[in-house]
């Protein structure tokens, strides 16, 4: 199931700035409409989402974040074998990595990934193309909902009477 926007929305275009395979159409001021055969699941939309009116694709509220702690990649430079695989470089449709030289050269070592932080929307494409645990996106998508009961923020008592009157 693709994400999907909820009627909150407030027509911001926040989303369709962010998404990495223009899956969100919409006007100004409109709510905003996620194609699903477009849609990669990958979260962008929802970090930057201002009323939080985009549901992942289990149906939970995305959170949005500040800019400082939107999703990126973070290239694992041990892991990383560089020139002959360029995966995640070829995959990324923000030209986000590039070929770079590591913080230290082993032996005929031609480069590894290289990330501008200012182009990564953290979709996730290229930590699913590495074969080699050489990239991931931080934070992992569990930590991209927004919290269901507020006993996972300190209080608690609403969930028991929910689950009791449920029972």
């Amino acid at each position: 199931m693709a994400y999907t926007i909820v009627d909150t929305c407030i027509g911001c275009t926040a989303c369709t700035k962010r998404c990495p395979t223009n899956a969100i159409t919409g006007t100004r001021n409109v709510v905003h409409v996620i194609d699903p055969t477009l849609c990669i699941d990958c979260g962008a939309c929802g970090v930057v989402c201002p009323p939080e009116a985009i549901l992942d694709d289990l149906g939970d509220i995305c959170k949005t974040f500040p800019r400082k702690e939107w999703p990126k990649a973070i290239v694992v430079e041990d892991n990383c074998i560089g020139s002959g695989c360029e995966l995640c470089i070829q995959i990324c449709p923000f030209e986000a990595l590039s070929l770079g030289e590591p913080e230290r050269t082993v032996g005929d070592f031609f480069g590894i990934a290289v990330l501008n932080d200012k182009k990564c929307t953290g979709c996730r494409l290229c930590e699913d193309a590495c074969g080699w645990g050489a990239i991931y996106i931080d934070p992992p998508r569990e930590l991209l909902k927004k919290r269901a009961w507020p006993e996972e923020e300190g209080a608690a008592p609403e969930k028991e009477l929910v689950e009791a009157a449920a029972g």
